[in-house]
């Protein structure tokens, strides 16, 4: 019992050392796992073991990016990018980017930078457009700011002849004020006049009456001593 015990002991402890060895080993390859790429020469297969004896689980195309996992006699155990692993033949295999896959990625900044570039141009046409529009707003701002000018002048020199006008105006009401008050002083004067002259010629007719009187009485006083002058010679 006591040996059976002790077995037992051992194996747990041999089966705990062979998966922690097993968990640090995969543990080392995907912590040593570098990138590679398929060479530009040509397309490889991806084998299920190290040997063109095992089956081909995928066929990579040039410039296909992977994992090396790790190597064991002129393979590669690799990872591609839909998480697939095999064994590719590590002399078609590169560190470096392919020159296609280079290429494409310097073809697909083009089509990128072509696109914004188009749609800058575009941009800068709807710019230019507005642009325009602004000018041809800017003109005709500064032709109705000329204009409003013209009217602005205008209309000071209208506001002056009002000015004018009306400072005439109320010179005219003063000098109509004053000829008015001269007419008044007129009408008094001619009434006063017309007054003076009525008794001009009352006093006129009075004399002529005093004089005629005067003069009959004379005649008959004239007459009379004619007549005893003739009697008595």
């Amino acid at each position: 019992m006591k040996t059976y015990r002790i077995k037992r002991f051992f194996a747990g402890r041999f089966f705990t050392g062979v998966s922690l060895l097993i968990t640090f080993a995969c543990g080392a390859d995907v912590a040593e796992a570098e990138t590679v790429y398929v060479s530009d020469v040509r397309e490889i297969s991806k084998r299920a073991g190290p040997s063109t004896e095992h089956r081909i689980l995928q066929v990579l195309p040039a410039g296909a990016k992977m994992e090396a996992l790790s190597e064991q006699a002129g393979w590669l155990r690799v990872r591609g990018p839909n998480g697939i692993e095999g064994w590719v033949l590590k002399r078609f295999t590169s560190e470096e980017i392919p020159v296609s896959l280079k290429y494409q990625e310097l073809r697909d900044e083009y089509d990128e930078l072509y696109a914004a570039s188009s749609g800058a141009l575009g941009r800068i046409a709807e710019l230019e457009e507005v642009n325009q529009n602004l000018l041809e707003t800017l003109s005709e701002t500064s032709n109705k700011l000329l204009d409003l000018d013209r009217e602005h002048v205008a209309l000071q020199v209208d506001a002056a002849d009002v000015l004018d006008l009306r400072q005439r105006y109320d010179r005219t009401v003063v000098d109509l004020a004053e000829a008015r008050s001269e007419v008044e002083t007129l009408r008094q004067e001619n009434s006063k006049l017309k007054s003076w002259d009525r008794f001009y010629w009352f006093l006129a007719g009075g004399a002529v009456f005093l004089v005629a009187w005067l003069a009959g009485v004379i005649t008959g006083r004239l007459q009379g001593k004619r007549r005893n002058t003739l009697q008595y010679t």
